[in-house]
C-alpha cells in the first residue's frame, strides 16, 4: 500500500520525520488509497514493521517495539485504535506532493511500484507526504536511522488524534464514571419503551431523562442518585425541556410544523417534587439562555424556523438551499451556535444572524445524534461506524461516538459501541459531563426497556 522512508531521527526529542508514498493505484479508474491522516495507528504499524524483523528473513532492523508488540497485537485493529497513543503521542503532516495527480501523471503512473534499494520506480510521480511523529519513549525510535526505507502493507485506521490541548475539553470514553439503568426502577410493562430524550438543567445540577412512553427520571449529578421517577402522562412522541433558569421540567407532544403548536404540557418542579403550572415552552429545542428556539417549518429543505419564546416573529433557517432534512440538532451551552445534523451533512448556524456560517459536507455516512460542549468548539456525534471495513460486527451496524474538533473539522476521538446511540446530552454550564443513551441491538432487547445511560467525565488520560 505504502512506501516508507526515514528522513530524520531525533530520539532525544522523541521525534522522527517520515516520508510516506502511495505505491498502489488503479490507473484505469484513476483511484488510489489515500495518504494517511494524522491518527497514530498506521504509524505505529510502520514503526513496528521496521522494529520486528518482519520485512525479510535477513532483516536486522529490530528494536524494543518489535519485542513489546506481537503480530497478533498489530493486526488487532480495535486494540491499535485504542492503544496506539501509548506509543505515538502526535502525528502531523507537514508536506504533500502530487495529491491529486495531474492527468499527465496518471498517464505515466503504474498500478504498483516496488521498492528497490530504498527507492521506488517513478518516485517523482507518486503521491507522497512528509510527517513529523512524536513518540512517548525514545526506545520506540532506537532501531531507526536516516535513509531506511521499506514497503508497508499497513492501511489507514480511524484511531484517536487528540492532543494535550484538547484533553480538558473532551470526554474520557475509555471508562464511564457511572452507568445509569433507568428502567430497573420501573414497574409495569416496558415493551416498546426506550429513552427518547435527555437534558441537563441549565446549571448542570440535574440530568432529566424521558422515555418514549412518558416515563421521567431525574438524576442528581453530584452523586448520580435518582431523585425523581414519575410519569408525565400520555403524549404522542413526547418532547422534554427545562424552563430556562429553573429546575422545572416540562414534557409535551412533538409538533410537525404543519399546524400551530398545541399549548398543552406537563410541568414538574424537581426541587419541590411536585407538579406545577409553568409558562408554555415552545419549539423543539431552546438555547441555554432561552433567547432562541427552533420549530419545524414544513418548508422544502426539511429544516427549522428560529424564534424566541413567542412563535412570531420567526426566521426560516435556509441551511442547504435544497432538500436535506435535519435529523438531529443542538445549541452550544453559551447559545452562540446552533448545530444541525442532516443525514450526512453538518451545518453550523449563528442564531443571532439566523445564518449558516460553516458546514461540514459528507461528515458521516449517517448522523443520528449530536451534542455540543459549552462554547461549541467540540461536538459529540453518534453516527454509523467508520470502522466497518476492518472490525467485525456481523450483520449489525452499531454506532460510533465521535468527538469533533470544530476548529479544523476533524474527528479527534472515537469510541465504538456495540449498541445504538439513541440520545446525547452535554452539560451546558461547565461541560463536565457527557451522557450517552445506549440501546442494545440484540434480538428481544431493542426497545424493551433495557436502555443504559453511560456518563463520561471530561479529560482523557494524556499519558495514554
Amino acid at each position: 500500500m505504502y512506501g516508507v522512508r526515514v528522513l530524520k531521527v531525533d530520539p532525544d526529542r522523541l521525534r522522527a520525520r517520515i516520508q510516506v508514498l502511495v505505491v498502489y493505484y488503479d490507473t484505469e479508474s484513476r483511484t488510489h488509497i489515500p495518504l494517511p491522516g494524522e491518527e497514530p495507528g498506521v504509524f505505529l504499524h510502520f514503526l513496528w514493521e521496521s522494529a520486528a524483523g518482519y520485512l525479510s528473513d535477513d532483516d536486522e532492523r529490530k528494536g524494543p517495539l518489535g519485542r513489546v508488540l506481537s503480530i497478533d497485537d498489530i493486526l488487532n485493529y480495535a486494540w491499535v485504535d485504542t492503544h496506539a497513543r501509548r506509543f505515538i503521542s502526535e502525528v502531523r503532516r507537514t508536506e504533500t506532493l502530487n495529491d491529486p495527480p495531474t492527468g499527465q501523471q496518471w498517464e505515466e503512473l503504474h498500478d504498483f511500484s516496488y521498492e528497490r534499494g530504498g527507492t521506488w520506480q517513478d518516485e517523482h510521480l507518486l503521491i507522497q507526504g512528509e510527517y513529523e511523529i512524536r513518540v512517548t519513549d525514545r526506545k520506540w525510535l532506537e532501531h531507526l536511522a536516516k535513509g531506511q526505507a521499506w514497503g508497508s502493507a499497513a492501511f489507514p485506521l480511524n484511531g484517536d488524534s487528540w492532543t494535550a490541548d484538547d484533553a480538558p475539553y473532551i470526554p474520557d470514553l475509555a471508562r464511564p464514571v457511572v452507568t445509569l439503568r433507568p428502567f430497573e426502577t420501573t414497574k409495569g410493562s416496558v415493551t416498546y419503551d426506550c429513552v427518547e430524550h435527555m437534558e441537563f438543567s441549565d446549571d448542570g445540577t440535574y440530568l432529566a431523562v424521558c422515555s418514549d412512553q412518558g416515563r421521567v427520571w431525574v438524576y442528581d449529578t453530584a452523586d448520580w442518585s435518582e431523585v425523581v421517577h414519575t410519569h408525565a402522562g400520555d403524549w404522542i412522541v413526547p418532547l422534554m425541556m427545562w424552563v430556562p433558569g429553573s429546575h422545572v421540567l416540562v414534557v409535551k407532544s412533538y409538533s410537525t410544523g404543519d399546524e400551530p403548536e398545541e399549548e398543552s404540557q406537563w410541568a414538574y418542579d424537581v426541587n419541590q417534587r411536585t407538579n406545577v403550572e409553568a409558562p408554555f415552552q415552545r419549539g423543539h429545542r431552546r438555547s441555554g439562555d432561552g433567547a432562541y428556539r427552533i420549530s419545524p417549518n414544513g418548508a422544502g429543505e426539511g429544516g427549522f424556523d428560529l424564534h424566541g419564546q413567542s412563535r412570531e416573529p420567526s426566521r426560516p433557517l435556509s441551511h442547504a438551499g435544497g432538500r436535506d432534512p435535519i435529523q438531529c440538532h443542538a445549541f452550544s451551552g453559551d447559545s452562540s451556535r446552533l448545530f444541525l445534523g442532516a443525514q450526512e451533512n453538518l451545518y453550523v448556524v449563528d442564531p443571532a444572524k439566523g445564518e449558516v456560517v460553516d458546514k461540514v459536507m459528507s461528515a458521516s455516512e449517517r448522523l443520528f445524534e449530536l451534542a455540543a460542549n459549552p462554547d461549541g468548539r467540540y461536538l459529540a456525534i453518534g453516527s454509523f461506524s467508520r470502522k466497518l471495513s476492518y472490525l467485525e460486527f456481523g450483520e449489525n451496524r452499531p454506532h460510533e461516538l465521535c468527538i469533533w474538533r470544530m476548529a479544523d473539522k476533524k474527528i479527534v476521538l472515537g469510541h465504538q459501541f456495540r449498541a445504538y446511540i439513541d440520545e446525547l446530552a452535554w452539560s451546558p454550564n461547565d461541560g463536565r459531563w457527557l451522557a450517552v443513551a445506549l440501546e442494545p441491538m440484540g434480538e428481544g432487547q431493542f426497545h424493551r426497556g433495557e436502555t443504559e445511560i453511560a456518563v463520561f467525565r471530561m479529560g482523557p488520560d494524556v499519558g495514554h
